[in-house]
């Protein structure tokens, strides 16, 4: 039997549950507005912290994306070879690769504020350095490019840093906005980047790199009023071996191996579609406007799948929406090889491009809840590692491939490739991953997190402290949200 309670109780808590004093009619007392508004309980925002994190990177993107094309025209110009700029492309591509696993090893082991900071300060020397030496007329093509390398290394360097960052300050239910948000912020740098670029370079070269260094600059501001140890900090494993155990880790995982081959394939064939638009043009005088007009579409298709990719994560199942996005991207290729239509073309590349964001999305969603704390810089630089592997090979490719077979049977077996890959994709997702719970859905108290089937590994670290547990059993670490 229910206690009441006495007459001098001034207790609050006992009052809010329902205990307050009857009035004159012998009614309750109403309860109070304000306290029925706080019982609504707030949902998660994404924070100070992401937005800081979100709005440095954006800037230093930009930035980039203005130098990859400054680069190449500089070395061009400085020399006449066009070999020369060929060789600045690849050292900015080189460095890329060679950092790509070292820094997935430093993202987990130190604080991720501080090589955020550090690495964009180190662009900001890099470029200022290129600028001024570029104002004395006295770059030569070894300083640029080495220049060209450091810069690949350094923005190689930031990547998997950011990832983590945000795994620790971006709420679980809110990965997939966050990531779909940096989708975007890639697109539009893309979009914008280049033809800042271009403009600069139309007035002197210098201008791009200075623009590019103060850039960064504003990413280190930024970087520098985040919180400190964004998410948990590794202990001291031989670098090599602590790479090694991030590339095991992955690719033991049925799904994160399927991850990996799938941004593989589809980088190798978007990077060789630009080969494909030239070699599909007519030739004739609007040539140069119909290869402008479907490079664009490549662009604003990316920009389109981002917008769309956190809703899309939301409402598809993990394993339903990576099939049928790789899916719609072989269509999408078919159609583009049969179409002759310029306009038609165009839209066929942009709905092709717009999978892409999804698709990432929805696996990187799945991959930082799956990955464990300690490992989730190794695994994502690991991913990105294979995914950029082969990608430079894609213009080449497709062009002894169309020069060998024609245009038609190169598009063909290009989207035959990722209709094998959306099937494989398919089956794998559907039996080694669960589909998330909705952010509105309860959870259950001990029911496994979304990750790995019982069959899934466990890192060396895990298996010693708790011999049943599994990798996808950890759950993230998740503070600073606001």
């Amino acid at each position: 039997m229910d206690r009441g309670c006495t007459g001098g109780c001034r207790c609050g808590a006992r009052r809010s549950r329902g205990h307050d004093r009857p009035s004159a009619a012998g009614r309750p007392a109403a309860v109070r507005p304000e306290r029925a508004v706080m019982a609504v309980p707030s949902r998660p925002a994404l924070g100070r912290p992401f937005w800081l994190l979100f709005g440095g990177e954006a800037a230093s993107a930009f930035g980039t994306s203005a130098s990859i094309i400054a680069l190449p025209v500089v070395a061009l110009q400085a020399s006449g070879d066009v070999r020369e700029a060929g060789l600045a492309s690849t050292a900015l591509s080189a460095g890329v690769l060679l950092a790509r696993l070292p820094a997935g090893v430093f993202a987990d082991r130190f604080d991720r504020r501080v090589l955020l900071l550090g690495g964009n300060l180190l662009g900001a020397a890099i470029l200022g350095t290129l600028a001024w030496v570029q104002a004395r007329d006295a770059l030569s093509l070894p300083v640029l490019t080495l220049a060209a390398l450091l810069l690949g290394m350094v923005g190689s360097a930031l990547s998997p840093a950011e990832n983590v960052a945000i795994r620790s300050f971006v709420h679980p239910d809110l990965l997939a906005r966050a990531l779909s948000l940096i989708q975007a912020r890639t697109a539009a740098t893309l979009i914008a980047g280049p033809a800042a670029g271009g403009a600069l370079l139309a007035t002197q070269p210098v201008w791009v790199f200075a623009l590019d260094a103060a850039t960064y600059l504003v990413a280190a501001v930024c970087m520098a009023a985040l919180p400190s140890r964004a998410g948990p900090v590794g202990g001291g494993q031989p670098t090599l071996k602590a790479a090694c155990e991030g590339v095991r880790f992955l690719w033991r995982s049925p799904f994160l191996r399927y991850a990996a081959v799938n941004a593989a394939v589809l980088n190798l064939v978007f990077n060789g579609l630009l080969i494909v638009v030239i070699a599909s043009a007519d030739g004739g005088a609007q040539a140069g406007l119909g290869i402008g007009a479907q490079t664009a579409a490549i662009g604003a298709g990316a920009l389109g799948g981002s917008l769309i990719a956190a809703p899309a994560a939301r409402r598809l199942p993990a394993a339903r929406g990576i099939a049928l996005s790789t899916g719609v991207v072989a269509v999408a290729l078919v159609g583009f090889a049969t179409v002759h239509d310029s306009g038609a073309a165009a839209f066929l590349l942009a709905l092709a491009s717009a999978c892409g964001p999804v698709l990432t999305v929805l696996l990187a969603t799945a991959q930082m809840r799956m990955t464990p704390a300690e490992l989730q810089g190794r695994v994502h630089s690991g991913t990105g590692f294979l995914a950029q592997a082969i990608s430079p090979l894609g213009p080449t490719l497709v062009a002894v491939s169309t020069h060998a077979f024609g245009l038609f049977p190169t598009v063909l077996g290009a989207a035959l490739l990722v209709v094998l890959l959306a099937l494989v994709g398919g089956a794998v997702t559907a039996r080694h991953l669960h589909a998330s719970p909705r952010p509105d859905t309860p959870r259950p108290t001990e029911s496994a997190p979304t990750g790995l089937t019982p069959g899934e590994p466990t890192t060396p670290s895990q298996q010693r402290r708790a011999g049943t547990s599994r990798a996808g059993d950890q759950k993230p670490t998740v503070r600073n949200y606001r």
